[in-house]
């Protein structure tokens, strides 16, 4: 069964132009899935990133000196024998 191909082609004038890239290491006919940070193969597993996203900074954490345990409560006595 054919796959639907909607989507990766757009008619401009008389001509068809792509819509997605083609895959370097499989070649043309094999599009790039797009995604939202990437685009990938599906056929041969090729990635790469959209762009150069900025890196998202952490804050850095100031050393923290280890947790004592807290204390823990006296076990409560067995009752008296009668």
């Amino acid at each position: 069964m054919a796959k639907a191909r909607v989507g990766l082609y757009a008619v401009q004038g008389e001509a068809l132009t792509r819509t997605h890239k083609s895959c370097p290491k499989c070649g043309p006919g094999v599009f790039l899935a797009e995604h939202g940070d990437r685009r990938s193969c599906g056929r041969c597993g090729y990635s790469e990133s959209k762009g150069s996203p900025v890196p998202k900074a952490k804050p850095a954490k100031a050393p923290s000196e280890p947790k004592a345990a807290a204390p823990r409560a006296p076990a409560p006595a067995p009752p008296a024998a009668p």
